[in-house]
């Protein structure tokens, strides 16, 4: 009786093992039973969460896959991502090489969800190929001279970018959810108008300003410093999460003594900003024509606690950052 015992629970640690492997509902419920008849939308993380929720209004569920941890991650999916990924009608990524590279959570969670209605959308296939830019990268590290360069993944930074992912979402649950088209129309529409009037402010925030050019500590800035007419003269991490190395910060030096950058773009994700101090410190301390270099707080919105998801969460983060601009740029 007893080896009965023992064997009948050495079944059910391995059953509970699999149950992890595979992504088998833990107890403890289905994320999705708030959700009732409603369409069930997962998002990859913050922004697409700002832009699904403003569309999907009180007419579709809308859950975010990813907050602390950001796009940027290519660990394993966790039993709760797993099951948010089971339960969902549509799926929404950002694309253009994060979410959707073979090691990317997109791809993981297809092989391991089990949903027989797995249904991604790639938001950034939605962008004009003409609006992608080039991302940074550490030429040293390339050993041919012909090799191609990565495509910068930060559209949800770009205003016009942000409005075609909006609209993708929007197009999304009018098919899923015929019955609601109206309801998603109206909303989008009010959202897309936002997102204008968010530009507009944020061009005559920074129209008056004779510095242009500034210093971002990962290449996460491109499309923003396009939306709003500045200038990128370097970034601190070509890896985000990773230092650079002592021959990286003096090119950083080089950039910025050449183009007069003196706004050092910083992280609220990063709060030591060890190698955005070493610049800083350098810049000022120069011998000729020192330069009173400053950081100005600059959020990419990659991540995010996960009690500030909500509608409002993108355009107040970037209201902050052009405030941080408007109050460090000459």
């Amino acid at each position: 009786m007893r080896r009965r015992t023992l064997l009948l629970g050495a079944l059910g640690a391995v059953t509970c093992a699999a149950a992890v492997l595979t992504g088998c509902p833990k107890a403890g419920g289905d994320p999705w039973a708030p959700a009732g008849n409603k369409p069930r939308v997962l998002v990859s993380f913050a922004p697409l969460y700002s832009f699904a929720a403003n569309v999907a209004g009180p007419d579709a569920e809308v859950k975010c896959l990813l907050t602390t941890t950001g796009p940027h991650t290519h660990g394993d999916a966790t039993p709760r991502q797993i099951d948010l990924a089971r339960g969902c009608d549509v799926f929404f990524i950002n694309g253009v090489g994060l979410e959707d590279e073979a090691d990317g959570i997109a791809t993981k969670l297809g092989k391991v969800a089990a949903n027989p209605k797995w249904n991604v959308v790639n938001l950034g296939a939605k962008i004009d190929e003409q609006w992608l830019r080039e991302g940074e990268h550490d030429h040293a590290k390339e050993e041919h001279a012909d090799h191609e360069h990565p495509t910068d993944p930060h559209v949800w930074l770009s205003v016009r970018c942000a409005k075609r992912m909006v609209a993708g979402i929007r197009d999304e649950l009018k098919r899923l959810d015929p019955a609601h088209a109206d309801g998603y129309d109206s909303r989008a529409a009010a959202y897309l108008k936002k997102l204008d009037q968010l530009e507009a402010d944020g061009k005559a925030m920074l129209a008056g300003k004779r510095e242009k050019w500034i210093i971002s500590f990962h290449d996460s800035l491109g499309y923003f410093a396009e939306t709003y007419g500045l200038k990128i003269a370097g970034s601190i991490q070509v890896d985000p999460g990773k230092e650079p190395t002592t021959d990286k910060l003096n090119k950083i030096i080089q950039l910025a003594q050449k183009r007069k950058a003196r706004v050092i773009a910083v992280e609220p994700q990063f709060p030591k900003h060890t190698s955005a101090e070493a610049i800083r410190n350098a810049l000022r301390g120069l011998k000729d024509n020192p330069i009173d270099a400053a950081f100005a707080e600059v959020d990419p919105l990659e991540t995010c606690d996960e009690a500030e998801l909500g509608p409002g969460l993108y355009e107040d983060v970037m209201r902050k950052n052009l405030a941080a601009l408007e109050k460090a740029l000459r």
